[in-house]
This record gives structure tokens, C-alpha cells and sequence, in this order.
């Protein structure tokens, strides 16, 4: 069963649309490509200033012909775009479907022109939804197939390949991941206590189940290679320097 069909799931992806409305506001130029596995998410698209929008899907889902986007199916790790061909890239839960995140991050940054932003929604590690992945690895759960992705992690890839966040990121989502969270949404905890109403969503921890992100691509950025081997035992080419002679000196008669 896919987590978005969950009670919790479509209270989570409710409470991320406005975050989302508002990401997209911010983008402009061209083209704005969205990426992620839920099309219905992409509606914040006809608020933005892009010429075109695009959609990538990873053939689950098909954008609805209202939206105005042309569809294209591919993996997000082989986007089938130019170098510095887009102005936008919005990543809606994408990464976590990607077989390999930091390949997928790095494809993203290469069709991404310099000035370009680049808008992430992703999971937390860091948060009650991260231990209900744990749990996914070793029974058969919603979360079994879900890749989180750490933020710290993130961070730091988005450093190494030129990007620079143009804010803190934001975090929402702080009900628990089952379905009787809704009961405490209420109000009234499990003795029938009054809760304080958005004690924690006022505070925004960075523990929340969803984080949001914008960068900026500065530069061309690093590439993700492998370690190389010390020098030992290469053998360098001979190098040849000049030699100073001190003129001759002539007795004079």
C-alpha cells in the first residue's frame, strides 16, 4: 500500500501544499520542471512565473492535461535534458523513489542553469515518520520501499555541487505517522488531557516528518568521484631545469 493513500499520508500531503504553493511561487524563467510521484501536488504550477513546465514521471503517474505540462517519463538519475536548460527544478518527494539520491541531486544540478533554483521536499530522517522507516526495513510496511534521506547529507551535497540555500529550511508535519495521530489532533490526548493546540507545529524543531529547501545553483559545482590512490609508486616524468653560468671574466692589460 502506498503511504500517500494512508490517513496520515493525505493529512501529511495536505499540510505540505500551501509550502509547496509558495516554493513555486518564487520560481521563474523559461522552464520549471517538477518532478515526484504524486501529479495532483503539481497544481501550484499555474501560479508561477515559468513560461513552460515540464513533468517527469517515473511512470507512475501522468500530469493532469489541465495543469498545461508536457509529461516526460524517465528516471531522475537519466534526465533526457540539456546542460543548463532549466530554471527551475522542484523535487516532490522524488528523491526517496531514486535508486541512487546523490546521482539523481547531481543529474538535477547539471540541467539546472547558474542563477537556477532548485526546490526539495523530502522526508526527514530526523523525525517520528524516520522510525516508522526503520520499521519498514524489517517488516512489510508502507515506508518498506521509501528511501529517507539525510539531512545533514543533503546539505552537504548541495554545498559540493555549487548550491547555496537562500533560507533555513522549514519543517512541517509533526503529527505521529499511524492513523490515531488524527485523535490527538483534536485535542485530547490518551487520559483525556487537553493538549496544547500546535504546542510543537509553532516551535518548528527541525524534526518534523517533511523538509523544505530552496537553493540556488552558483556554479558549476564539484563532481561526486571516486577517492584517488596516494602517488606512491607512480613513476613521474623527469623534469629539466636550467643552469646559471657566471659569465667569464676577462683580464684587462
Amino acid at each position: 500500500m502506498d503511504w500517500s493513500r494512508t490517513k496520515f499520508g493525505e493529512r501529511l500531503l495536505a499540510e505540505e501544499q500551501p509550502r509547496l504553493d509558495e516554493l513555486v511561487r518564487r520560481l521563474h524563467g523559461d522552464v520549471l520542471v517538477w518532478s515526484g510521484p504524486f501529479s495532483e501536488s503539481a497544481s501550484g504550477v499555474k501560479r508561477c512565473m515559468a513560461r513552460r513546465c515540464l513533468y517527469v514521471s517515473n511512470g507512475q503517474s501522468k500530469v493532469r492535461d489541465e495543469l498545461g505540462m508536457a509529461t516526460i517519463a524517465s528516471r531522475l538519475e537519466t534526465l533526457p535534458l540539456p546542460n543548463n536548460s532549466v530554471d527551475g527544478f522542484v523535487l516532490h518527494h522524488s528523491l526517496e523513489c531514486a535508486g541512487d539520491p546523490r546521482r539523481a541531486l547531481r543529474e538535477v544540478v547539471r540541467v539546472v542553469a547558474p542563477g537556477g533554483r532548485i526546490g526539495i521536499c523530502a522526508f526527514n530522517s530526523f523525525s517520528a515518520w524516520g522510525l516508522r522507516r526503520l520499521y519498514g526495513r524489517v517488516r512489510d510496511d508502507v515506508f518498506s520501499d521509501v528511501k529517507f534521506v539525510n539531512p545533514i547529507r543533503l546539505f552537504d551535497w548541495l554545498a559540493l555541487l555549487g548550491l547555496e540555500l537562500d533560507g533555513p529550511a522549514e519543517y512541517v508535519g509533526f503529527g505521529a505517522p499511524v492513523n490515531f495521530a488524527q485523535r490527538f489532533r483534536a485535542g485530547t490526548g490518551r487520559f483525556g488531557k487537553r493538549l496544547p493546540a500546535g504546542w510543537l507545529g509553532g516551535a518548528r524543531p527541525p524534526l518534523g516528518a517533511v523538509l523544505f529547501a530552496s537553493a540556488v545553483k552558483q556554479t558549476q559545482g564539484a563532481s561526486f568521484v571516486e577517492p584517488r590512490g596516494p602517488l606512491r609508486g607512480r613513476k613521474l616524468a623527469a623534469a629539466s631545469y636550467p643552469q646559471a653560468s657566471a659569465p667569464s671574466l676577462r683580464r684587462r692589460g
